[in-house]
């Protein structure tokens, strides 16, 4: 939800729905920061590069960090 929410270039959106869905996205404020500066320059949409998750590394999927790669140009 959260990386569909930078996509979109909704920092708004981004900031209420990792509070509302008690996510725990490290960079959340530096994340909301750059889609504002990145608008400002001019930036129109976001692009899921890759995304992936510690579990496909350690084979534990109990307890897995998330790791995603965007583009916002």
């Amino acid at each position: 939800r959260a990386i569909d929410r930078i996509i979109a270039l909704d920092y708004e959106g981004l900031l209420k729905t990792v509070s509302k869905e008690d996510i725990s996205m490290c960079g959340v404020i530096p994340a909301a920061v750059a889609i504002v500066a990145a608008k400002e320059l001019g930036a129109t949409a976001g692009k899921l590069v890759t995304y992936a998750t510690s579990g496909e590394t350690s084979g534990d999927y109990n307890h897995v960090v998330g790791y995603a790669g965007i583009v916002i140009q």
